[in-house]
């Protein structure tokens, strides 16, 4: 089966440069994958580009990007994306551009999947045993209900058997503490109708213990997700950044690091948000990807790669087929 993957290539850090040299490595080894490009690439080459591969220029800008509601009524290039994918029956969708502006779009366009209140942004984080989390949701609720907490915990359930063929996924709300009594009312409550589903439901965890690999699916509201995901990339820039400076510092550190140079390289390899430098809208009638603005062309060509696995997986109808049976 011949798939198109529609990305909304403005809004990137790097410009479409990248998004151009990560679609150019993807189609190479992907011929069954056409890929269409919707952004300003007029003053780019692009007369030798392979055949599964569209351009269409766009360089319009939002008038006023605070004003949603306005941005959704112009051509820009994220709603013209969303367009063409339902306009053609494209199989996914991915973005670089402003978070509010294309989750907002998606569901005014292609509407939620049944059952589902409210989408949630949902990216997959490497644990250091190898092993892959979702952490749902990281910025587009701020404020949550109980019932929204379960639907993306079954939201997860489904996304993980089906990408990583695990069997129960295990599922923990994140909280203050792993005690009964501890978090806000709203956490409790959606603990309790958790324990009543045939979930794997396996009750609190704290967020120190998130890169162990415990957790399958962490589900937490949009404010706190979004602070947790932001502080563990930070923090391991950070550590990066400092372990390359003291291993300057002297003679034996670079001898040391000289020696556990393979050791470096696997953890680096294991904490790269480049392979998953992206966030799933989860909840909306599409198989979308929300891309960091900050973006390589390694996170284009494997944000790619992971919308293709989706497609083949079938994803989009194990997600609204299991919802509608819950």
């Amino acid at each position: 089966m011949q798939k198109t993957i529609i990305f909304d290539a403005n809004g990137l850090d790097l410009g479409v440069d990248v998004v151009l040299k990560g679609t150019l490595d993807f189609v190479l080894n992907k011929k069954d994958v056409n890929v269409v490009l919707i952004g300003d690439f007029k003053n780019k080459n692009t007369s030798n580009i392979p055949s599964n591969i569209k351009i269409i220029q766009n360089d319009l800008k939002p008038s006023n990007p605070r004003n949603i509601r306005e941005t959704l009524k112009e051509n820009i290039s994220i709603n013209q994306a969303i367009e063409y994918l339902k306009e053609n029956n494209a199989h996914g969708i991915i973005s670089g551009g402003d978070s509010g502006t294309y989750i907002s779009s998606l569901t005014f366009k292609t509407k939620r999947i049944e059952n589902i209140s409210r989408p949630a942004f949902m990216p997959i984080v490497n644990c250091l045993n190898g092993s892959k989390m979702i952490l749902l949701d990281v910025g587009a609720n701020i404020e949550v209900k109980p019932e929204y907490l379960v639907e993306w915990a079954r939201l997860g359930d489904i996304f993980h058997k089906t990408i990583f063929n695990t069997k129960e996924p295990k599922i923990s709300l994140l909280n203050i503490g792993t005690e009964e009594y501890k978090g806000s009312e709203i956490v409790r409550q959606a603990s309790e109708l958790l324990k009543n589903t045939n979930l794997n439901y396996i009750g609190f965890s704290e967020t120190r213990n998130l890169l162990e690999g415990n957790i399958d699916v962490a589900v937490i509201d949009g404010y706190g997700g979004n602070l947790v995901i932001k502080s563990y990339e930070g923090a391991i820039v950070s550590f990066k950044n400092e372990l390359k400076r003291e291993i300057k510092n002297s003679f034996l550190s670079k001898i040391g690091a000289l020696l556990l140079k393979k050791s470096f390289k696997k953890i680096s390899k294991k904490l790269d948000f480049r392979t998953v430098a992206n966030a799933w809208v989860i909840g909306v009638n599409a198989l979308a990807l929300k891309i960091h603005g900050s973006a390589d062309e390694i996170a284009i060509y494997n944000a790619l790669i992971q919308m293709s696995d989706a497609i083949d997986k079938d994803l989009l109808n194990k997600l609204k087929g299991a919802i509608n049976e819950s």
